[in-house]
């Protein structure tokens, strides 16, 4: 599902944190650095929700999230590769899209491993890479995932399959994201990278709102527990050290 949600009101709600109390001071380019990293968020979890359901052969529901990327997130982010330098990417999503609808397993394949690297590039366009920032594309993820599962089950009946697969699609990437920030802060062995365990464990935990890919017509799931692991990892992330220049 597609709406403004995706433009300025991100900015906006990154900023704020979506709570009600007075947010801390964030600097302008931290927010702009969290809303770019999360709409490529949001890229890589339609691809990994598409990629898990060609698996199982789901190819028509595969295709329609193969295609969301291009046709709701891209254009939006093409002044940002621009003013960042980074090497736009709309050729590999293309032929992803394309794989998915007329190609073999092995099209597939090779098409998803050439454009994650390439959405991985943009990614590194960022200079802030911090853990504290990490910790805000994680947040967002997590609450865009919750509001996709209370489209997709409703009072624990099945609404629509194509936003609880979106919902485990965000909630993935932002479990691989904490993972790969506790990975990568194994050379300080602080406190920092146990915090990224516990995100992750928090993350991990929700793991039963998926029962499977395909929903059942009943699941008697409720996505506060999403907002909840958000705002877990909120609290969490209340322990990182200020970012700095080694982090």
């Amino acid at each position: 599902m597609m709406s403004a949600r995706y433009g300025l009101a991100f900015l906006v709600f990154a900023a704020l944190g979506g709570c009600v109390h007075q947010p801390l001071a964030v600097p302008a380019t931290t927010v702009a650095d969290a809303n770019y990293l999360f709409q490529l968020g949001l890229m890589r979890g339609h691809l990994l929700a598409a990629h898990a359901l060609y698996a199982i052969g789901e190819g028509e529901m595969a295709r329609t999230h193969s295609k969301h990327p291009a046709d709701e997130l891209y254009a939006g982010l093409e002044a940002e590769f621009a003013a960042r330098g980074a090497t736009p990417f709309a050729a590999q999503l293309e032929a992803h899209a394309d794989a998915m609808t007329s190609g073999t397993t092995a099209d597939v394949d090779a098409a998803y491993a050439a454009v994650l690297p390439a959405i991985a590039a943009t990614e590194a366009a960022v200079e802030d890479t911090s853990a504290n920032l990490k910790a805000r594309v994680i947040v967002l993820l997590l609450r865009e995932a919750a509001d996709e599962y209370a489209i997709g089950i409703v009072d624990g009946q099945l609404e629509n399959a194509h936003e609880y697969q979106d919902a485990y699609g965000f909630t993935q990437v932002a479990l691989q994201l904490a993972r790969a920030e506790h990975a990568r802060l194994a050379q300080w062995e602080g406190e920092d990278r146990q915090t990224f365990r516990r995100i992750a464990t928090a993350i991990q935990a929700l793991g039963d709102m998926w029962p499977t890919l395909v929903p059942p017509p009943r699941l008697q799931q409720h996505a506060a527990r999403i907002h909840s692991a958000a705002a877990e990892v909120e609290r969490l992330a209340l322990r990182l050290q200020p970012p700095n220049r080694f982090r």
